[in-house]
């Protein structure tokens, strides 16, 4: 299944499909590295606390980046390298303008604590802050 057919079969997925096509990913990207299979078992959390914001509402823009909206803004969950001691998954406001630029990070998860702490307060995360921001 080439990209464009992998990406229309995920428009409006559930999310364990989405969990699962990102966990596939990993894997397959990255052949089970340890900073992977750290970060893989998070991913479930991490795409139903976005779906508590979001419902079904997202788009793949990269393979491994999950795009989302919030009360009209912007915003997509992607690995950082630099997260944390041994990398992460942030979710990072994406500005207006050409080339989809990143804003500030809204979160930086970094442990399976921390994704299910995103994913109990996903929302209230979000409206603090779209509250604080500019």
């Amino acid at each position: 299944m080439d990209r464009e057919q992998t990406m229309a079969r995920l428009a409006q997925a559930s999310a364990e499909l989405l969990a699962d096509h990102f966990v596939n990913y990993l894997f397959d990207e990255y052949l089970g590295s340890r900073h992977v299979r750290r970060v893989a078992s998070w991913v479930g959390l991490i795409v139903l606390g976005i779906q508590r914001v979001a419902g079904n509402n997202w788009n793949i823009p990269r393979n491994r980046q999950l795009a989302f909206e919030f009360q009209r803004r912007s915003f997509k969950a992607k690995f950082n390298h630099q997260a944390g001691s041994r990398g992460g998954i942030d979710v990072v406001e994406i500005l207006p303008g050409r080339g989809s630029p990143e804003g500030a990070t809204v979160a930086s998860i970094t442990s399976l604590q921390g994704a299910e702490d995103f994913y109990n307060r996903a929302p209230l995360i979000l409206q603090q802050f779209i509250s604080n921001a500019p």
